[in-house]
């Protein structure tokens, strides 16, 4: 895909980049975040109402005295649809972008950073059904995934931190283009109706997460 290739491009960019902050010294930290996601759309949020996000990058202090500061970052999102006492179905995102924030302010020892951020999302929809077992005999089985796709994701908020922990609050722009499963267009058929071999979804989501900073 041209948008894979490009995006893995915009990472083998940052290498270079990478070595000159590590010649110039400049403070490198580590950043770990968890948090709960809420979808906008109504018709995708009675499907999943919330779930749950990670994210863990390092994070670059430069200019002005450390005050603006880049994040490469990994992570993932997990929606979660109970259909019954055995099934599952599981909304996935893994993700890979970046992080730009700017300490605008401080009040005693809590400073105020606004913040865009950017990803790439690789998306799937599928189902996990258990065999009912307990304990460490239950067993576990995950369909293919009905739906698959990818896109590009943008973000802005406000992060909140004390010391070196933090709070988030951000909104989250995500439409990507999923394919359906070719036997399900083959079922549906034979049902007499089609359906589109792809369709745009809107997962944008407003996001609250909390997180720590490591650094030296």
């Amino acid at each position: 895909m041209k948008i894979s290739k490009i995006y893995w491009s915009g990472w083998i960019l940052f290498f270079p980049f990478a070595e000159l902050v590590a010649q110039s010294r400049l403070p490198v930290l580590l950043e770990l975040e968890g948090g709960i996601e809420w979808l906008g759309n109504t018709s995708v949020r009675r499907v999943f109402p919330a779930g749950g996000s990670l994210k863990l990058g390092p994070v670059f202090a430069m200019a002005d005295q450390g005050r603006l500061r880049l994040r490469p970052q990994a992570g993932f999102k997990l929606f979660f649809n109970e259909l019954d006492e055995w099934t599952t179905e599981h909304l996935r995102m893994i993700r890979l972008g970046g992080q730009v924030s700017y300490d605008l302010f401080y009040v005693g020892h809590t400073t105020f950073f606004p913040y865009a951020a950017a990803d790439f999302n690789w998306v799937a929809n599928y189902d996990a059904e258990s065999d009912g077992s307990t304990g460490d005999a239950e067993n576990t089985t995950f369909s293919d995934s009905y739906l698959k796709g990818s896109g590009f994701s943008t973000e802005v908020g406000m992060r909140i931190q004390y010391r070196e922990f933090y709070i988030k609050l951000g909104y989250e722009v995500l439409n990507p283009r999923l394919r359906v499963k070719g036997y399900l267009i083959d079922e549906d058929l034979e049902a007499g109706y089609m359906t589109p071999p792809s369709h745009l979804f809107n997962f944008n989501a407003v996001n609250l997460s909390v997180g720590i900073t490591i650094g030296p």
